[in-house]
């Protein structure tokens, strides 16, 4: 048989001090030991819980916290990835830019830019890049000599039965002014047989520009000219016929076709 718990009775609570003094004793109901037992069971439980979860959120907290670091660091790395692609592509349109102004497509890029000025430009920050990109771009010979018909072109060496012609000649009246067509240093003003008052540009970059047939020469040797600054005027001397410029741009020493570089 089930032994039912006497829930009415009352339970006698006797306490014994130590050394036999006197003693107190009290009486309980059953029920409400129970009960306090178990309000007693249920608190310890829920605060158990309690510092459970507390000591979770913490370890979440801190989780957090190093999750949103992580988070700046990527963002900052982020933007410096943003930033080198812009500047990549700000090289690149440069690279385009200096590839058709040199009239290099589909030539290999070492064989046409491996000089010093163009190889260094690689090394420089965006500001400097700029700059040099501008002064790189000053030195392109993209200029006409002077305003007139083209009444002869370029013709490379063994092209069939047309005569050897290293440049253009561009017909102006005598006087008219010839500039240069990118800035550059001087380094020839004066007589030659052949092309008559000449003057002679070096550009950098391996290029270098000539002006042949001149009536009067309005540089000299070591001045440094700008586009467009006037050096001298059309005129017809030396092995020519009539007034007009001979034009000529050589690269790295070899003439090519002026009309590849100017506008």
């Amino acid at each position: 048989m089930k032994t039912r718990v006497p829930w009415s009775k009352r339970l006698n609570v006797i306490l014994v001090p130590e050394g036999g003094a006197r003693t107190f004793s009290f009486q309980v109901r059953t029920v409400l030991l129970i009960g306090f037992v178990a309000i007693t069971l249920f608190l310890m439980a829920a605060t158990v819980t309690l510092l459970v979860s507390r000591g979770r959120l913490l370890v979440a907290s801190r989780e957090n916290v190093r999750l949103e670091r992580r988070i700046r660091l990527m963002e900052v790395e982020l933007e410096k990835v943003r930033t080198l692609e812009t500047q990549l592509a700000h090289s690149e349109r440069m690279r385009a830019e200096v590839l058709t102004l040199l009239g290099a497509r589909g030539e290999p890029l070492d064989s046409m830019l491996a000089t010093p000025e163009t190889v260094a430009l690689v090394s420089f920050g965006t500001d400097e890049l700029r700059l040099r990109q501008e002064d790189f771009l000053r030195s392109v010979p993209t200029t006409w000599p002077a305003r007139g018909p083209v009444t002869r072109t370029f013709v490379s060496p063994g092209a069939g039965d047309r005569a050897y012609h290293p440049g253009i000649d561009v017909a102006a009246a005598a006087g008219s002014p010839v500039v240069a067509s990118a800035a550059g240093s001087v380094t020839f003003s004066g007589s030659d047989p052949e092309y008559g008052n000449l003057v002679v540009i070096d550009h950098g970059l391996g290029l270098e520009t000539r002006y042949a047939h001149n009536a009067r020469l309005n540089v000299r040797v070591g001045a440094r000219v700008s586009r467009g600054q006037l050096i001298a005027t059309v005129g017809s001397t030396g092995n020519s016929t009539a007034p007009h410029v001979h034009f000529e741009i050589h690269k790295n020493g070899v003439p090519v076709d002026p009309r590849k570089y100017l506008d």
